[in-house]
C-alpha cells in the first residue's frame, strides 16, 4: 500500500486523519518541526499497529519539507494522499468575523488550490 503525510502534524484532526488511513492500510509519514512532538504521535499510531515514522521539517523552508518528502517517500513507500495542514503563525487562527479583508487574500490563495485528477 502507499503512504498518508500529513505536513504539520498534531494531535488533532491530522492525527485522527492519519490514524483512519494507517488502519486501512497506509503507511504514515508525520512532518513537522517538533521531534518530540513527532515521537509522542508516531508512538499513539504504532500502539493501533500502524506504521508510522516522523520526518522534522519547516514548511517555511522548502529545501528541508522536500528533504522530508522525499526520505518519507524512500523509506514508507509512494505518497499517495498527502494532507497539508501547518498553522503559520499563532495568529493565523481567529474567528472568522475578526478577520480583516486584507488578510483573507494572502491566505485565500494557499489553503484553496486543488490538484485535478490526470
Amino acid at each position: 500500500m502507499t503512504t498518508f503525510t500529513l505536513v504539520g502534524a498534531g494531535p488533532g484532526l491530522g492525527l485522527a486523519a492519519a490514524r483512519r488511513f494507517g488502519l486501512a492500510g497506509h503507511s504514515v509519514a508525520l512532518i513537522a518541526r517538533n521531534a518530540d512532538r513527532l515521537d509522542q504521535l508516531a508512538t499513539a499510531l504504532h500502539e493501533d499497529g500502524i506504521r508510522a515514522r516522523g520526518y522534522t521539517a519547516d514548511v517555511l523552508d522548502t529545501a528541508l519539507l522536500t528533504t522530508a518528502l522525499k526520505t518519507a517517500a524512500d523509506e514508507l513507500g509512494p505518497i499517495e494522499v498527502l494532507q497539508y495542514s501547518p498553522v503559520p503563525r499563532a495568529d493565523f487562527m481567529q474567528p472568522v468575523l475578526d478577520t480583516p479583508p486584507a488578510l483573507w487574500k494572502p491566505r485565500w490563495p494557499s489553503r484553496s488550490r486543488a490538484r485535478s485528477p490526470a
